[in-house]
């Protein structure tokens, strides 16, 4: 090789090595979103997530992807799919309930954490204060609705005296001592205050809600509350078509379970958490820190009457609830 066509191969590889580097550079940049959910992926339910962060200019697929783990089926398995989740390293995780943040907590002490619906994250452990959380989880924090959810009820149900508690042995089961006996605290101050008696039902495999929504009916419960854990949303379409068919009024936390059947919903508005939750993934990509982020506590709450729900049960809604609903099925 002479000296001439030496040098005009150097410069042809001076200058395709640099666009080489430049061409595989986005691929490099991509930043990974953890979410470990009780939804099949690709999660369908996020969608607010999405939106938010493109509004904020995170494109997935071009700057940023999902790295998505299903508990569903496999809620009894919960550790270990944190577990498997922390293995990708993601940049930051995303993840609610609490059973879901706790088990993440549990697998990393170094990657970001954003809940959802973090509960009573403080008497739980999950950061040390509201204001400066102190370690890697941060987010949204959930208000416990129970006295509330009871007194709407109750303006709808009058004669409203023993109320049915719908669990999940598999979210129990992952859940810490102290978060169930916040829980049970809580359910008791509220039933004391509204001079409610309850029993709490925790079904293990699907078929158990058949079983215990015909007991339901056998022993005259005046209605059910469903507690919005992982498994309750898994199967929320048999839940709603088991209340209606036992004639059971029963209340939730968010508005899906008004539209499902539900005889009536209030709670945190879904949406509006699911925004903030994005605009926390945003500043964690951007290099701020989990440990001094606030966890905001989530303060839009949404009522939902299922009037259509009210009429194949024989009730009657009072037109001054129905005035302050913020959504009204028919």
């Amino acid at each position: 090789m002479n000296h001439r066509r030496l040098i005009t191969l150097i410069g042809c590889l001076t200058i395709v090595s640099p666009l080489s580097s430049y061409a595989q550079q986005p691929k490099q940049l991509l930043k990974h979103v953890g979410q470990l959910y009780n939804a099949p992926c690709p999660l369908k339910s996020d969608h607010r997530i999405r939106s938010r962060l493109a509004e904020l200019g995170w494109v997935e697929g071009q700057n940023f992807v999902f790295d998505c783990v299903s508990a569903v089926g496999h809620i009894d398995q919960l550790p270990a799919l944190a577990r498997e989740l922390v293995s990708l390293r993601p940049d930051v995780l995303i993840a609610g309930p609490f059973n879901f943040v706790s088990a993440l907590k549990q697998a990393t002490t170094t990657i970001p954490i954003v809940m959802l619906s973090g509960f009573e994250p403080v008497r739980l452990g999950l950061v040390a204060n509201l204001a400066r959380p102190g370690g890697n989880v941060t987010g949204v924090a959930w208000f416990n609705m129970n006295s509330k959810q009871m007194e709407l009820l109750k303006e709808i149900v009058p004669n409203l005296r023993r109320v049915a508690w719908l669990g999940s042995a598999p979210d129990f089961a992952n859940s810490s001592p102290e978060g169930l006996k916040i829980a049970e605290d809580d359910r008791q101050t509220s039933a004391i205050a509204l001079g409610l008696t309850w029993q709490i039902f925790r079904p293990a495999v699907e078929n158990d809600y058949d079983e215990i929504f015909a007991r339901l009916a056998t022993e005259h419960f005046d209605a059910v509350n469903v507690i919005g854990l992982s498994f309750n949303y898994q199967n929320a379409t048999r839940i709603c078509q088991l209340a209606l068919r036992h004639r059971i009024p029963a209340v939730g936390e968010t508005a899906n379970w008004g539209k499902c059947g539900l005889l009536l919903t209030y709670g945190q508005d879904l949406s509006w958490t699911q925004a903030r939750a994005a605009e926390y993934i945003d500043k964690i990509l951007l290099g701020a820190k989990a440990s001094e982020l606030p966890v905001e506590q989530a303060t839009k709450l949404l009522l939902t009457i299922n009037l259509k729900t009210a009429k194949e049960l024989g009730l009657t809604v009072p037109p001054s609830l129905i005035a302050r609903a913020d959504e009204v099925i028919e």
